[in-house]
């Protein structure tokens, strides 16, 4: 029984590989079209990033230090 449960597992782990590296193929395409076609492509395009392009939102409005 170990062994079929071993041997079935090393089946999902492997189809799971080859699952991640077609979507990582399939990404990186994507990305070389958009780019091809004359857009600019930004770090956190597809996630609503847009023109911002991965802003830090940590900078913005910067306060001067408070001196207690």
């Amino acid at each position: 029984m170990d062994r079929e449960e071993f041997f079935r597992l090393k089946k999902v782990q492997g189809k799971k590989k080859r699952d991640a590296e077609k979507r990582a193929e399939d990404r990186s395409k994507a990305n070389a079209e958009h780019v091809e076609h004359g857009g600019e492509l930004h770090k956190d395009e597809g996630i609503g990033g847009g023109a911002e392009g991965g802003k830090d939102m940590l900078d913005e409005g910067k306060d001067e230090d408070v001196i207690f």
